[in-house]
């Protein structure tokens, strides 16, 4: 008896099994932004050590169990040197350092790089907050207080706007929109300050080192994580919904087609860094995860 019916059977079954795995297989890769071939070459992405190195790192795990072939060099940042030079002379491919006022700022004051350098994703919020050794809430804080704030205009409006959520000051602007109005408030937009509160502006890292020191502080989420602050004393926390200040990922022009880039964008607007940062910074560090091009 012939057995060419079952065979023929046979191969159009395998055939059919080879096609949709292909399919699948597919989706995947679309999924994470994997349309080519990804280069050999490692991406050099410079990064805040916590939580933009952590979720890099992380991301590279991801990659490595999906064999999708992309290879990260992550790039601690290091005191005094600026990211956003960095990557318009091509000393790295990308950064993911800073958050979009911060960019358009520097963008400002840098208009050569103006359309070279670029967006590509939204990927987490540091959670702003204001914070205080000595005392338990906001309305403890005394009259004629000193309070370290920003001294960098990027961020001076973030403090502001939570001490005008908290009734502590009014200012002549309702809200943190992310307009170009709200990133530009500064003190001289208070209108009332009823418990005559010093404002001191001070630099990053010193505000969190200096809180055992100061009656209350303003500190970013990572920046208390990485300097012994426990994020669950602040007295106020800022909104992380719509927030304005997500931290972007940042390429060159020329390299937003890259495939590594791409690859990368879909790893970090991904459910499963989502969760990542949802697991490991207490809410803190917030995911708000955006693809920003095609």
């Amino acid at each position: 008896m012939s057995h060419e019916p079952d065979r023929d059977k046979r191969k159009s079954l395998f055939a059919a099994l080879t096609f949709s795995l292909g399919v699948a297989l597919a989706g995947l890769s679309v999924g994470v932004g994997h349309a080519a071939t990804v280069s050999s070459v490692p991406l050099s992405v410079y990064v805040t050590p916590t939580p933009q190195g952590d979720v890099l790192r992380y991301v590279q795990k991801l990659a490595d169990q999906d064999g999708t072939g992309l290879k990260l060099k992550v790039i601690e940042s290091s005191q005094g040197l600026d990211s956003n030079e960095l990557l318009f002379k091509g000393d790295v491919d990308a950064n993911f350092i800073q958050h979009r006022p911060y960019f358009n700022s520097w963008i400002a004051a840098h208009p050569e790089a103006k359309g070279h350098l670029v967006n590509v994703a939204t990927v987490l919020v540091n959670v702003f907050g204001l914070y205080s050794t000595k005392y338990r809430s906001v309305k403890a804080i005394p009259d004629g207080a000193s309070i370290l704030v920003p001294n960098e205009q990027t961020n001076l409006p973030r403090a502001l706007f939570i001490l005008q959520d908290d009734g502590l000051i009014k200012l002549n602007y309702p809200q943190s929109d992310g307009s170009a109005a709200a990133v530009a408030i500064d003190e001289k937009n208070i209108v009332a300050n009823p418990k005559h509160f010093k404002l001191v502006p001070t630099e990053t890292q010193l505000r969190a080192k200096a809180l055992p020191d100061v009656q209350a502080s303003f500190i970013n989420g990572d920046i208390a994580l990485t300097n012994g602050v426990d994020p669950s004393t602040a007295l106020s926390l800022e909104d992380k919904k719509d927030n304005p200040y997500a931290n972007v990922l940042t390429t060159r022009k020329e390299l937003v087609n890259d495939p590594r880039i791409q690859l990368l964008v879909g790893y970090l607007t991904g459910p499963k860094v989502a969760k990542f940062i949802d697991d490991n910074y207490k809410g803190f560090v917030a995911p708000v995860q955006q693809r920003l091009v095609p």
